[in-house]
């Protein structure tokens, strides 16, 4: 028997996601509804709390979405936050070796393949409903465990760590990995989507699932073609920023007497699906230029 992950992949080919940096449910679950895949949390960076975590997946849930969190780091106590609030992929950042990846598995999937510790009544394992064998079989079929590459160091071990039994794929984030090679935040540098490419080739030859973490349009169509088959390609921060400052500019033509821009101000993303396909297949850039920024 398969995940819903790889149902999911099989059926679509691409899975395309967000990153929701709020948290918010009312918007992950929106996000879903407009035809995103998976949901984003970034639990590194942000500030949410477990109960945000938890909410966050049920929201994902409802909107047809699987949630992955990007937990702090390979600790317990965070690889554990996230599983027992539900979600089903989890991207650990800064992975540089099959030694940690092994670690991860060890905290994050019950026996026989880790020693995840139990907690029956976690929404996590179905909050205790059934028999509690079938539940932690199900879990470790349907609960995923990403390293996350975004470090020479790791690029280099790349496969190695994610050949780990138990490990599902590889998170590449171009961010970090881009700086670490010197060549900072130049998503478009021949370098850097070599790079890229090559660790998504590499994650697929072992049979496993490669996510690129990047609305940059270049570096996400190379990603595309290397084989990664998910897409991480927008932040809610980064779709505000785009769309409230293009308002403030068409508000400013209206003003100076310049003509209506043509369109309902308020609603721009009728074609948005389409157009961000689009941008993957060699359409025009998604917009905002610091999309690709995502890690």
């Amino acid at each position: 028997m398969t995940s819903e992950l790889h149902d999911r992949i099989q059926r679509k080919r691409l899975l395309l996601g967000v990153g929701i940096e709020s948290l918010y449910p009312s918007n992950v679950e929106l996000a879903g509804m407009v035809g995103f895949d998976l949901a984003w949390a970034d639990l590194e960076h942000g500030t949410g709390s477990p109960h945000q975590a938890e909410m966050f997946c049920i929201a994902a849930k409802a909107g047809g979405m699987l949630p992955i969190l990007r937990i702090p780091s390979a600790e317990r106590s965070f690889i554990m936050l996230g599983l027992e609030a539900g979600a089903r992929l989890i991207s650990i950042p800064m992975i540089e070796s099959p030694e940690t990846a092994r670690k991860i598995v060890e905290l994050g999937k019950y026996k026989p393949v880790g020693n995840r510790g139990f907690a029956m009544s976690t929404r996590g394992l179905c909050y205790g409903i059934g028999d509690s064998a079938v539940n932690t079989e199900w879990a470790n079929r349907e609960t995923h465990l990403f390293p996350q590459i975004e470090t020479m160091a790791g690029l280099r071990r790349c496969k190695e760590i994610v050949a780990v039994e138990g490990i599902s794929g590889g998170v590449i984030g171009p961010a970090d990995l881009s700086i670490s090679m010197g060549k900072p935040l130049q998503y478009d540098h021949p370098t850097v989507i070599d790079a890229v490419c090559g660790a998504v080739s590499e994650i697929r030859a072992l049979g496993k699932i490669a996510i690129s973490v990047t609305g940059h349009p270049i570096l996400a169509r190379a990603a595309i073609e290397a084989g990664a088959q998910i897409c991480v390609c927008a932040t809610e921060r980064g779709s505000l920023r785009t769309h409230w400052t293009q308002i403030v500019r068409d508000m400013s033509q209206l003003h100076r007497g310049e003509g209506p821009p043509g369109r309902d101000l308020d609603a721009p993303t009728t074609r948005a699906q389409p157009a961000l396909r689009a941008a993957f297949n060699g359409g025009p850039s998604l917009g905002d230029r610091h999309e690709g920024e995502m890690k």
